[in-house]
């Protein structure tokens, strides 16, 4: 038997609210992965951060501590 095929016996055992669980897993690998490849290179960290469009206050970096956990988290 294949990988695929006791992929697909497993997954079709379970409950319907399960292969959505499933789902969503072998999704997320499936863009993981193509985030990691791209021309048979894999992607730096910084490329996709550089990317990113995240804002936030001019001393997030900085004090990143501080806005999840202290006194300035209710900042945003």
């Amino acid at each position: 038997m294949s990988t695929l095929e006791a992929i697909r016996e497993k997954a079709s055992a379970l409950p319907p609210e399960k292969q959505v669980e499933v789902l969503d897993y072998i999704k997320a690998i499936s863009a993981q992965s193509q985030l990691q490849v791209k021309d048979g290179k894999p992607h730096a960290w910084i490329d996709i951060a550089l990317n990113a469009n995240l804002q936030g206050p001019p001393d997030w970096s900085e004090h990143l501590d501080d806005y999840l956990y202290g006194d300035k988290k209710n900042a945003f």
